[in-house]
């Protein structure tokens, strides 16, 4: 995960949770640090392959609004250049997306 634990973690409802489905090293340190401290906000590290089962479940939790994906802004084609540079700055809270 590009953006860190503490960009999310004070936009949680009380028991949010943040799903990281790329984890590297420092999500799984903050999901042990998480679960060590009981504390109810955490950030599950989402460890699938990308087989059509594992993503047709994600889906279906999206469909269910049990998972909220986060939408920073959105882009026409034409502004690639000014959505790229937005998501290098790492000052995005969601992601960014590029439209035809």
């Amino acid at each position: 995960m590009g953006i860190p634990w503490s960009t999310f973690e004070p936009n949680l409802s009380s028991n949010g949770k943040v799903i990281d489905i790329a984890p590297g090293p420092s999500a799984l340190l903050t999901f042990a640090m998480k679960k060590l401290t009981f504390s109810k906000k955490n950030l599950v590290p989402l460890l699938l392959s990308p087989k059509k089962e594992n993503l047709e479940y994600l889906v279906n939790l999206v469909k269910d609004k049990k998972l909220k994906t986060v939408i920073d802004s959105k882009h026409p084609l034409s502004k690639a250049e000014e959505a790229w540079a937005k998501s290098i700055d790492g000052h995005a809270t969601g992601k960014i997306i590029v439209e035809p």
